[in-house]
Order: C-alpha cells, then structure tokens, then sequence
C-alpha cells in the first residue's frame, strides 16, 4: 500500500443529503421526515444519542423544504413577532428558549408549516416550566434514531476517509470500528486525529493499533 500524507481538506456541505449515509432503518425514518404531507400533525420530535445523525437529518429536512435551522441559542434571540411563513428545525431543543419553542408551535400549526425538534432526552426529561408548552411536547409524535451499529460506523469511517482522499486497508477499518465510540461525532475525530498521527505512514492495522495503545481515551473504554 502506497503511503498517504494529510491534507487539509474540508468537506464540502457535510450535513448534505449526498453525504449521509443510511441504514435501512434510518433511511425508513428520512422518508417519513420528507413526506410532511403524510404527517399526522406539524409538530415532530427526532430523538436519538449523540452521533446518531439527528442533526445532519435536521439539516436535510431545511434544506429540502426550504426552511429554517435553528440552534438552542437561536432561539434566545428570535423575534417572535416576524416569524418567517417556512418550516422550522431547532437542535438541542431540549435548551431551547421555551417561549420560542411555544410562539414556533403555534405559528406551524397556523400557517400549515412543520416543526421539527431533535433532542437526546425524552421531553418529559426537560424539566419544562410551561405548562402551554409541556401539553405541546407531550402530544407529539416521536421518531426514535438508533445508536448507530457496527456496519454504519465501518460506512461512515470509509466516507470520511474518502473526502480526504485516504484509501485505508479493511482490517485498518475494522479495528477501529470495534473499539471507538458509536458515534459519528466520534468517528470524525479519530479520523482527523489519525490523519495527522499517520505522518506518511500506510493506514493499515499496524498503524490502527499503535494509534489506539497511544490513544485509547479517544475509544470506548470498554474495551
């Protein structure tokens, strides 16, 4: 294997539709989330652990419907009063400005638009103060995303290796694979730290385990 130095390449678009990759049961749920007209109400709530693609599917879901994305300190600063007429996304929505969320609730539902809320916990986990807005959560439907497996997180480390032009050996792959984090957050950083700690050298399984004996608190520690 020909040996690869790092570049510094930036991914374009990352939280583009091209460039998530799916399972079949994450790509049964970005179906549901695209077909807003087969929702049963205009509020959703995607719920999953960190790295399980909530908010690159957030991102995609804007995009296709010419929405808005909105971060938890977004919020603070929304000016209820000019709410755009466009769907709306809001990530970490668990902090989210809860007068926000309420004001974002209401105007869906009264210009026939969609909310989408992605968040880790279950909203009755929120701690929520209004009690408007507690009925709100609790009504909604919720779409669970899995912890991403084995067989995504071998996906998802080839792709990032790909966009940085890095051709690394199956078993290099699989020994990552089997000891990291389940998590894209994850995987991204291993992927960069390596990429900088391969110095030329092939990214085969000898490197992936001398990475790991030196790096082992960037693993799952059960390991």
């Amino acid at each position: 294997m020909s040996t690869q130095l790092p570049l510094d390449l930036e991914a374009a678009d990352r939280f583009s539709r091209d460039n998530f990759i799916a399972t079949t049961e994450l790509a049964a749920l970005m179906g549901v989330l695209l077909h807003r007209d087969q929702w049963l109400s205009p509020h959703l709530i995607l719920l999953g652990p960190e790295g399980s693609g909530k908010t690159h599917l957030g991102h995609i879901f804007a995009e296709t419907s010419q929405g808005r994305f909105l971060t938890a300190d977004d919020t603070y600063a929304l000016d209820h009063g000019t709410l755009e007429n466009v769907t709306y996304v809001v990530d970490d929505a668990e902090n989210a400005s809860e007068e926000a969320l309420f004001h974002l609730c209401n105007h869906v539902q009264k210009t026939a638009k969609q909310l989408v809320l992605l968040t880790e916990n279950q909203p009755i986990a929120w701690d929520v103060h209004l009690p408007d807005l507690a009925s709100r959560l609790n009504a909604m439907r919720i779409m669970t995303l899995p912890e991403p497996d084995e067989d995504l997180l071998i996906a998802i480390l080839n792709k990032l290796f790909a966009q940085r032009a890095i051709s690394p050996s199956p078993d290099f792959i699989d020994y990552i694979a089997r000891r990291m984090d389940r998590s894209v957050s994850a995987a991204q950083k291993i992927v960069t730290e390596l990429e900088h700690y391969a110095n030329g050298r092939p990214f085969n399984r000898a490197l992936a385990k001398s990475f790991f004996e030196q790096n082992s608190d960037l693993f799952d520690a059960d390991v």
